[in-house]
């Protein structure tokens, strides 16, 4: 526009910026599609199992059973639906987050139930470690949704990538939050493009998409956090430490 007449800028000016609007708005709705599939990955794949232990149930007792399995199933997926959907619209801008006080236990709980039958198979031994009485654990103002959605993000990748028979350990803290798993500590490279969407290192044995790290960034940064990827004390494994920001701190 910058060679237009004088006439036609104010046109291209507006037609410009309607452009712009239509792709920004393309970017998100691909971004959503994206995370949509990652995350509905795990609850598709419980239900599908649910479904198969329903089918081959024997006795009115085991049916029932299985039945309450498979509706709290579908509860969880409804949850997560609802969650991503609030993730879309404050990204947009349409809605802003939630800003009530955080109680951590019910959110860790949902998360960690989550992640139980991927922990189950891949014998993980998934534990939390509260801080001492009379100490509030991390806290903070947020959306308890969107938190529960960013803490079983960091908890799904911690199994799924931890050795098989070793264990991921949650700890919350007064001012930070860290989960620990075991094995090899990542490259410098690795640790410098997780979080990039779609990008996975080379040799993975477990499916994924390269997403989670990508949605957890982006809700904490709504709440004022931030994400540090790095090894354990002892140079061994991998630890995601989530921590106020400094404007925050």
């Amino acid at each position: 526009d910058a060679r237009a007449p004088a006439e036609l800028k104010p046109l291209l000016s507006a037609m410009n910026g309607l452009f712009t609007r239509i792709e920004q708005l393309l970017v998100r709705e691909r971004r959503f599609t994206a995370d949509a599939a990652h995350e509905l990955r795990t609850p598709i794949a419980v239900l599908r199992a649910q479904w198969d232990v329903l089918r081959r149930t024997a006795t009115p007792a085991e049916r029932q059973e299985a039945e309450l399995k498979l509706g709290a199933g579908l509860d969880r997926m409804e949850r997560l639906v609802t969650q991503m959907l609030a993730l879309s619209r404050v990204e947009s801008g349409a809605a802003a987050p939630l800003r009530v006080e955080v109680d951590w236990c019910a959110i860790v709980e949902p998360a960690m139930s989550d992640c139980l039958a991927l922990a189950e198979r891949r014998r993980i031994d998934l534990a939390c470690e509260w801080p001492a009485a009379g100490v509030h654990p991390m806290p903070l103002l947020g959306d308890p949704p969107l938190l529960t959605v960013m803490l079983r993000n960091l908890l799904d990748n911690a199994v799924r990538y931890a050795p098989e028979g070793s264990s991921v350990v949650l700890r919350i803290d007064r001012e930070h939050l860290d989960i620990e798993n075991d094995g090899p500590a990542l490259s410098a490279e690795q640790m410098q493009r997780a979080g990039e969407r779609f990008y996975r290192p080379d040799g993975q044995a477990e499916v994924g998409s390269g997403l989670g790290i990508s949605i957890v960034r982006r809700i904490a940064q709504l709440h004022g956090l931030e994400l540090l990827l790095g090894p354990r004390a002892d140079g061994r494994g991998v630890r995601a430490l989530l921590q106020f920001d400094a404007a925050h701190r």
